[in-house]
């Protein structure tokens, strides 16, 4: 909810739980149209399963070359310093 609300409050247009036009049966968290870009948090570093998981979708976005933006726990909390630094890196303005 705290990226939402970010990319919502920073007017940046984007949509929640998108599935990447690939086979694989994936949902990335956001995606920003402007920049082509997915923005997936990962907030359950203890759980073996989740890890796989992880795993496996960073490794589908390398394969397509996805430009793809990873926000932790800490991350999150600080996203105003933080995302839109990531964000420019692909030329999506924040403010």
């Amino acid at each position: 909810m705290l990226i939402d609300n970010w990319l919502y409050m920073a007017e940046i247009v984007h949509a929640y739980e998108r599935k990447p036009p690939i086979e694989e049966n994936v949902y990335s968290d956001f995606y920003i149209p402007t920049g082509k870009v997915y923005i997936e948090f990962w907030g359950y570093d203890n759980n073996p399963k989740y890890l796989e998981r992880k795993k496996a979708k960073q490794e589908i976005y390398k394969k397509y070359g996805f430009n793809l933006i990873e926000l932790t726990d800490e991350e999150v909390y600080n996203l105003d310093d933080i995302l839109p630094r990531l964000l420019l890196k692909f030329n999506v303005q924040a403010y």
